[in-house]
């Protein structure tokens, strides 16, 4: 007999939010954004200094995003990283978001996964995806296998996982080095395929509307009309991801806005062998015509909510009320540390009376280079 799919959870950490989606039910994705000039070090300790930020303002996550040979953005490596930034941060959960299921070996993710999990204990999250929009010379140098094993290669990981738990045995003959309680498997979504591929596995699904608004609908039905209850995720769990930009003030937001896509379109067209020191010229202002007229494109996207605190507030309510969402991933978007840090916490205070503050035990990286 066929054991059930899903049981990827060893404990229960998806507990309903209440009524409202206070900053509680909020995470955060980021994926380490570097600017041209700006060494690796000091890249990692700005986002070291968001996810602080995010830890001391009560968000429930902080995940990191897989990216390859993408110009500005330092996140190829989620485990490495959720370790380096658990360790400088007290209550927050860190994660992937998402391991790329489809570029490395179950096996490798179910381990990096689970030592990370013996260290930190009820604040590790497992989320995975599939390979996406790489150029070929990126696929080609990571390998990897095709979109269409996703399914199995999921069923192989939560097989690897299961092992850690009590009375299991292992999966032929591979058994899981440091196996233990297993952190939770989320599926990233950014199509109604994949969302349903989660929800027959009873798996909580987060759907990527940040950059995928026009398919959120129908990946929302998706994983409501498939979901089959498995293990402790016994309801559908449905997360959503928005990019978020929230200031003072409507024009400040914009302003502030129309700087990261200009930053962002300049570093994605540019050419592969410029110079950090050409690359820095190139992004200064002012924004170009075509630049402001994306800006203004995306503006209407509703995968992003741009403005004051009570617009982008309000945004993040209707988004709620139209996806039945259980929780929010808010993707600050601004390449400046300090400015992606200000748009939490303008968020935060929208979202609740009282910001949590904690005595700070972890320690400041150490790296200043």
């Amino acid at each position: 007999m066929r054991e059930p799919l899903g049981h990827c959870h060893g404990e229960q950490v998806l507990a309903p939010v209440t009524p409202g989606l206070p900053v509680s039910a909020h995470s955060v994705l980021d994926v380490v954004p570097q600017l041209p000039g700006q060494s690796a070090a000091a890249a990692l300790r700005e986002t070291a200094e968001v996810a602080r930020a995010a830890d001391d303002l009560g968000y429930r996550r902080f995940w990191l995003g897989e990216q390859h040979g993408v110009r500005g953005v330092g996140s190829a490596t989620p485990a490495v990283l959720a370790a380096v930034l658990a360790a400088r941060t007290d209550r927050i959960r860190l994660g992937s978001g998402g391991a790329l299921l489809t570029t490395h070996q179950p096996l490798v993710i179910a381990e990096q996964f689970a030592a990370l999990a013996a260290a930190y204990p009820s604040r590790i999250d497992l989320g995975v995806g599939q390979q996406n929009g790489l150029v070929p010379s990126t696929a080609a140098a990571l390998g990897g296998a095709a979109h269409e094993t996703f399914p199995q290669r999921l069923d192989e990981l939560c097989g690897f996982l299961r092992d850690g738990l009590p009375g299991r045995a292992p999966v032929g003959d591979v058994r899981l080095s440091l196996a233990g309680l297993p952190p939770p498997v989320f599926v990233l979504a950014d199509h109604p395929g994949a969302a349903a591929t989660a929800a027959v596995r009873g798996l909580p699904v987060f759907l990527a509307h940040h950059c995928a608004a026009a398919t959120t609908p129908a990946a929302v039905a998706a994983y409501q009309d498939h979901f089959e209850a498995s293990g402790p995720t016994v309801k559908p769990y449905l997360g959503v991801t928005v990019g978020v930009v929230a200031a003072d003030s409507e024009e400040e937001a914009i302003i502030r806005f129309a700087e990261y896509v200009r930053v962002k379109t300049r570093l994605a067209t540019a050419s592969p062998r410029a110079t950090p020191a050409e690359l820095m010229e190139l992004l200064e202002p002012p924004l170009t015509g075509r630049e402001r007229g994306r800006a203004e494109r995306l503006l209407d996207d509703p995968g992003h909510i741009v403005g004051s605190r009570t617009t982008v507030v309000s945004g993040l309510g209707s988004l709620v009320a139209s996806t039945a969402a259980d929780e929010i991933m808010l993707v600050p978007l601004a390449f400046d540390g300090l400015v992606r840090s200000a748009i939490l916490r303008t968020i935060a205070a929208g979202l609740t009376r009282t910001i949590r503050t904690v005595p700070r035990h972890a320690p400041p990286l150490i790296a200043t280079a």
